[in-house]
């Protein structure tokens, strides 16, 4: 094929996506309402967000020990994962995971920022942050250029008074024990438990991190109103566990969530878990939700977004305690998972 031809068969081919988008947009109908916070709606985002200020706050690790619930899942033959098409995943081969091991533990790490002026003697709001596939505890905060940029914007939040001063968790939803690394040298397309991992991360949540964290720092942990103080939000694989494990296992500890990229979640059964007697009582007091025009995961995440709104009226309130915001020409990547992160730490403990 010459390359005028091949020219020509690319101008069609992103013709017909682009027709293929509006229809989908179309169909769904939705129009988003004038939102009365200053969320960023356009990437990439202007430098001044990321420009730096004279106060920085400061990050430590952690270490802690704890179960890798979802090869345990495994073991014991009963393993969930989540709602999601992709044909690549691969099939779950139990005896190369587990063969008569029932238990796997091992020794993991998070990251940890604190504001500048960190005071012991009051208690700070937490937001828990997730990365994506083949990441890890560093793609938010740790030495890397996304960990750069984004300790820049909320430095620089906290300083020009955006957000009050809060702690925030970088973990990893992967556990792997050493042993069995060899199994997982593919995380992007080898990797067995892809979608199962975001089912289990609440066990290791509710189980050793928010302990972990609450014994360690000065956060809101036994009063009655703790959730109110605690947020959690993913990007990619991470927005599918902050769906599927938190607000369907832990939105008695949380009542602030950052879906970013994404959902990949059974509505159904996300609905009658919110309505269940466990949680039919408990208000989400803020859902952000992030999405881009070029995102492969954007026309799913529409449709949650639809049934969701239409279905628990009651419970979602477009403007009101969720937020739907998506960039133009948005992709699947960093420069639209920042404003996402921006846009959420305007709204969440605001409510």
């Amino acid at each position: 094929m010459g390359k005028k031809a091949i020219r020509l068969f690319s101008c069609l081919l992103a013709a017909a996506l682009l027709l293929s988008m509006a229809s989908a947009l179309a169909e769904s109908g939705y129009t988003a309402p004038d939102y009365e916070w200053k969320f960023i709606k356009k990437v990439p985002m202007k430098p001044k967000y990321t420009e730096d200020v004279e106060n920085h706050g400061t990050v430590e690790t952690l270490r802690y020990t704890t179960h890798a619930y979802a090869l345990e899942a495994v073991a014991a033959g009963n393993a969930a994962a989540a709602h999601d098409d992709n044909p690549a995943i691969l099939s779950i081969d139990k005896e190369a995971l587990c063969g008569d091991q029932t238990e796997f533990i091992l020794e993991k790490e998070l990251l940890v920022y604190l504001p500048y002026g960190y005071d012991p003697a009051q208690k700070y709001n937490v937001v828990y942050a997730l990365h994506g596939t083949d990441e890890n505890e560093t793609y938010w905060i740790g030495d890397c250029a996304t960990g750069s940029s984004t300790l820049k914007l909320i430095d620089r939040m906290i300083d020009k008074g955006e957000c009050a001063p809060f702690i925030l968790v970088t973990p990893t939803y992967y556990s792997i024990p050493a042993d069995k690394a060899d199994l997982f040298t593919d995380l992007n397309s080898g990797d067995m438990l892809a979608n199962v991992w975001p089912m289990y991360f609440w066990m290791e949540m509710r189980n050793e991190i928010m302990p972990l964290i609450e014994s360690t720092y000065a956060v809101y942990s036994d009063e009655p109103d703790a959730r109110d103080h605690r947020a959690f939000a993913g990007l990619s694989r991470g927005s599918m566990t902050a769906i599927n494990s938190i607000m369907m296992h832990c939105l008695d500890q949380f009542a602030y969530i950052g879906n970013f990229s994404g959902v990949w979640c059974d509505f159904d059964q996300f609905k009658a878990t919110l309505e269940s007697d466990a949680y039919k009582d408990l208000d989400v007091k803020f859902w952000y939700n992030g999405n881009g025009t070029a995102d492969f995961s954007l026309a799913h995440h529409e449709a949650f977004r639809d049934r969701c709104l239409a279905e628990m009226p009651d419970r979602f309130q477009d403007g009101v305690n969720y937020a739907w915001i998506n960039f133009k020409g948005g992709a699947h990547a960093y420069n639209c998972w920042l404003p996402d992160l921006y846009n959420s730490l305007l709204v969440f403990f605001t409510k």
